[in-house]
């Protein structure tokens, strides 16, 4: 059974904020409980995606990863 998770988006401009459902690329086997102690989101306005750890019930946000500028 999939659940949805109220979070806010943290990526700088953007005030998102509702309830998503995990981000995968995989779906899982029909009838298996997948546990995974950390889960993508992806925001629905801004498009960008964000890692979160799974505590209980709940998700708390890991620190974006910080795109390195490009060297001149």
């Amino acid at each position: 059974m999939l659940t949805s998770y109220v979070v806010k988006c943290p990526h700088v401009g953007c005030d998102w904020f509702g309830s998503l459902l995990p981000h995968s690329d995989v779906k899982p086997w029909p009838g298996s409980t997948v546990t995974r102690p950390v889960v993508r989101f992806q925001c629905p306005q801004c498009q960008g995606e964000w890692s979160a750890r799974l505590v209980g019930e709940d998700v708390r946000p890991l620190p974006l990863k910080e795109v390195a500028a490009p060297l001149a």
